[in-house]
């Protein structure tokens, strides 16, 4: 039955979803806004009857609206965030790589952000996408959004937990980013220390431009070989990213 009631449910719930998806790694900036505007709009007429018993009744005066409404927004675009972070932190291990292989001064377009990035940087952060659809990442963004109605609101006394959830979300990703990129900073650190010692060896002998070639070969093949790693490492990331956002939310 449309009522009052309900329809300040769906609108609370569209709201929450618009600023999830806006943020989010998979349907973020670079999507239409037309498709996200639509996605939010499904999304928000299948799970309204989901979690109307979990929001209040329309408030009397303007200000409780605006409030209602704020909250709702900032609950989404915590969940988007945190999500989001996941793909920073494989953007940030490969514009890692880009300084250790060379390939920094190469730049590419980024529709998410609007902005150029290293080449490395962009082919992580895309492939750490296709992983999270490939490992259900969305469905879980999803089931979060859900359980967020449920652990009820975000209020001052889970302000540590809060706080808590977010300096262990970032450490271990950043941990996480470290990771991903240690194999070919591996590589690229030996041949480095090998340039040293044939320019020490042979001082007329430009050895780290002779070994520029060399360090993006063998930096592009151990990147190949340890891209199952990657797989590997976007799971245990959805894993700690979403165990951060249930003690954020208060579970």
């Amino acid at each position: 039955m449309l009522d009052a009631v309900y329809l300040f449910a769906f609108f609370l719930v569209f709201v929450r979803c618009g600023a999830m998806l806006l943020v989010s790694p998979i349907f973020g900036a670079s999507t239409p806004v037309q498709v996200r505007v639509g996605l939010a709009a499904m999304t928000s007429v299948a799970l309204t009857p989901l979690v109307r018993s979990y929001i209040g009744e329309p408030p009397a005066d303007l200000y409780g609206l605006v409030g209602a409404v704020l909250y709702e927004a900032l609950a989404g675009l915590l969940i988007g965030w945190c999500l989001q972070l996941l793909a920073v932190a494989a953007q940030m291990a490969g514009a890692f790589l880009d300084i250790q292989i060379g390939l920094s001064t190469v730049q590419v377009f980024d529709p998410q952000t609007q902005s150029p990035v290293s080449l490395f940087a962009q082919f992580k952060y895309l492939l750490a996408v296709v992983l999270l659809l490939v490992l259900d990442g969305h469905h879980l963004m999803f089931g979060a959004f859900v359980e967020s109605y449920r652990l009820g609101p975000i209020g001052v006394q889970n302000l540590d937990g809060v706080t808590q959830g977010f300096v262990s979300l970032v450490s271990n990703l950043c941990l996480l980013s470290l990771q991903i990129a240690a194999p070919v900073a591996g590589v690229c650190v030996i041949v480095d220390a090998a340039a040293g010692i044939v320019n020490k060896s042979v001082p007329q002998m430009q050895a780290f431009m002779v070994t520029i070639p060399a360090k993006l070969m063998l930096g592009i093949v151990t990147l190949s070989l340890t891209l199952p790693i990657m797989a590997i490492a976007v799971k245990s990331g959805v894993e700690h990213t979403f165990d951060a956002l249930a003690g954020i939310l208060g579970r």
